[in-house]
């Protein structure tokens, strides 16, 4: 391990109802679903008696302790360079393409999107065994919690839809993976955000986009969406709900580009080439009407109101995947190649600390909780690593 100090809708009525396989789900029952693989080679006892998986480099003490300790210090500019991996959730997988994560509104739960399987776990609870798990027939682009109870994501086609082979939101239940509601969609879902007030952004093919309210569980408005050739990389919704945000690269102008919506005043987009080729993220700042567009060394930071930029920044040292803020906004933090993360001050563009664990593997998303307590790395192999601060600290 190496650290550095200085990253057309069709509406079924609702109804709820075990998850058929033949439907293209099946649910893997929680003490079944991290049970290492006898062939996997890599398998030690942990203290509940279960396998647990052997990290390269992770040592098996961190799983004394069984629950995240919420007593925990908020990360900071002064601390950060005290983080340590405290925590390491899930077994290895055979194979991980890219691994998304999300953090509940509680900061209690925490959701991963490796290729097919949508994993949860319970951060609460003493075990790092995932507490539900989902597979698809096909990779979603994206999965989401709404609040503690569900998560939203866009699958695979109904065979009982009015089209075929339209896909469908849908959304299952986190107490034990059931489907709590569907619906079908006029064309494939590429990009999916999630406001605090529980209203989705969904980005389809052939420059469609509409606003969903997940509680009501109906259709809000359209939008005009993005162009048909482009891909789309991230999407964000400002902490306010009013603005909603998409960074994309172009495939035939080898530039990424970005997408800005005020939804008060227009469902058309602002659109704002970048200067950088390659997309990487995009977030809005938590407490400044400002938005952070993300290229894999560049930064770029713009008014949201005033459709300005302020400033830009590289670190080339990083090569990164993701972006997402404290909660206070003093900190950014960014997945980087080799298996790690990097945090860096927001006001000064400095690296405060970034891991790396010198591994080959793909990497995936670097979250921040919602209490700034936390952040939680994918790790390439399909775990997950929790990082967090001293108390004293």
């Amino acid at each position: 391990m190496e650290s550095h100090v200085r990253h057309g809708l069709h509406l079924p009525e609702p109804r709820r109802r075990e998850v058929r396989l033949e439907e293209g789900l099946s649910v893997v029952r929680p003490r079944l679903l991290d049970r290492p693989c006898p062939d996997h080679g890599h398998v030690r006892q942990g203290p509940d008696g279960w396998s647990l998986p052997s990290h390269a480099r992770f040592h098996s003490s961190l799983h004394d302790m069984s629950l995240t300790d919420l007593t925990r210090a908020v990360i900071t500019a002064a601390n950060a360079p005290g983080l340590k991996r405290v925590r390491q959730l899930g077994s290895q997988l055979d194979s991980v393409h890219w691994e998304k994560l999300c953090f509940d509104p509680s900061g209690t739960r925490l959701l991963a999107k490796a290729d097919s399987r949508l994993r949860w776990w319970n951060l609460d609870t003493a075990t790092d065994v995932a507490s539900g798990s989902v597979e698809l027939k096909m990779e979603p682009i994206e999965a989401l919690f709404h609040g503690s109870n569900h998560i939203v994501t866009a699958g695979p086609p109904v065979e009982e839809a009015a089209v075929t082979w339209r896909p469908r939101l849908m959304a299952f239940s986190t107490t034990d993976g059931s489907l709590w509601r569907e619906e079908t969609l006029s064309a494939p879902a590429i990009g999916l955000a999630m406001s605090r007030d529980g209203m989705l952004l969904a980005i389809l093919e052939r420059g469609e986009a509409l606003l969903w309210d997940v509680a009501a569980w109906k259709w809000v408005r359209d939008l005009l969406g993005v162009e048909w050739h482009v891909q789309v990389k991230a999407c964000a919704f400002s902490r306010d709900s009013r603005f909603a945000a998409v960074i994309v690269n172009y495939y035939n102008h080898d530039q990424a580009a970005l997408y800005l919506w005020d939804l008060k005043a227009s469902a058309h987009p602002w659109v704002h080439p970048l200067g950088f080729e390659f997309a990487a993220g995009v977030a809005f700042h938590p407490t400044r009407p400002l938005l952070v567009a993300r290229g894999v060394h560049e930064v770029v930071v713009m008014d949201v109101y005033e459709r300005s930029v302020l400033r830009t920044f590289n670190d080339d040292r990083h090569y990164v995947s993701n972006l997402d803020f404290s909660p206070d906004g003093e900190l950014m933090v960014s997945s980087s190649d080799t298996h790690g993360f990097a945090l860096y001050h927001f006001d000064t563009g400095e690296v405060l600390f970034s891991h790396s664990d010198e591994s080959e593997l793909t990497t995936g998303d670097a979250v921040f909780s919602p209490d700034g307590r936390f952040i939680a790395c994918a790790q390439g192999d399909g775990t997950v690593g929790l990082w967090a601060v001293d108390p004293a600290s």
